[in-house]
């Protein structure tokens, strides 16, 4: 079987407004793709979505969007899923000049969204590690999308997966980037509790790139054709119109790179996570 990433490092990089379907999986059954953007994926959770895993959550995702299960999504149903998202406000993150200017690796005065995946990798792997403490916690709440009433349990953020995390963190991207440019500045950085602020106006837009033949709906095949351009440019290093990451293993993942191991493992959760809208 073809796999959609050759590559070792389970990099921090989801590109656009980061949501991804649920795997079959008896933790993940509850999870929808309208409310819960931070669903598992990644079925088996060795870290890696393969492309079984991936076609499973493009079907997945169809289904929950097609409320009325007639085969097409309408303009509404997709615009109403979209708008489930708009406006939730995530939980208050200390985010100041100091920790902006360690996250802008490269001292360009913006965060792109390979700084912001390294920044929660790091941040995610400090707080899972056996002597993770309260600021390693403080740092985390920097990057992954948190609901206010979620913040008042840490032990959430402790048992968070990798899947969940890299869902969280590409939906605080999202949050932070208000103008859409896929980066975030200065004073976006400094927002301690942004808000999801895609439209209606984006939601169709997006809504009819995927209705290919402008019919008014998006049937399976258009919808999966879509998915899946979007996996194989990831699967080539190619970039996404939305900004996706290089396939290239960075020096933050903390792993050496090696095109022959693990190259049947697929697609690391962090890069699907932050390629995904």
């Amino acid at each position: 079987m073809n796999y959609l990433l050759r590559t070792t490092a389970i990099v921090a990089v989801l590109g656009g407004f980061g949501m991804a379907a649920h795997a079959q999986q008896t933790d993940a059954m509850d999870a929808n793709y309208c409310d819960k953007p931070w669903a598992q994926v990644d079925g088996n959770s060795d870290g890696f979505v393969s492309e079984s895993e991936a076609s499973s959550a493009i079907e997945n995702q169809f289904g929950q969007i097609d409320l009325d299960g007639n085969g097409e999504i309408t303009k509404t149903e997709w615009v109403d899923c979209m708008s489930k998202m708009r406006g939730q406000t995530t939980a208050e993150a200390d985010r100041s000049d100091q920790n902006f200017a360690e996250a802008d690796v490269n001292q360009d005065e913006q965060i792109d969204r390979d700084e912001f995946r390294q920044g929660s990798q790091q941040a995610y792997e400090d707080a899972q590690a056996n002597n993770a403490n309260d600021d390693s916690m403080i740092v985390l709440r920097r990057y992954i999308f948190l609901t206010p009433q979620e913040s008042q349990d840490q032990t959430a953020m402790q048992t968070m997966s990798a899947d969940e995390a890299a869902g969280r963190s590409a939906l605080s991207f999202s949050a932070l980037d208000s103008n859409g440019d896929d980066k975030i500045d200065s004073q976006e950085w400094s927002e301690r509790s942004p808000k999801l602020t895609r439209d209606e106006e984006w939601a169709s837009a997006e809504f009819d790139r995927l209705d290919e033949d402008a019919n008014g709906s998006v049937n399976q095949d258009e919808y999966q054709s879509a998915r899946q351009q979007m996996l194989d440019e990831m699967s080539t290093g190619s970039t996404t119109k939305d900004g996706s990451a290089s396939t290239q293993p960075t020096e933050a993942s903390g792993e050496a790179s090696s095109q022959s191991s693990n190259s049947d493992k697929g697609i690391p959760v962090y890069i699907y996570r932050f390629s995904t809208f």
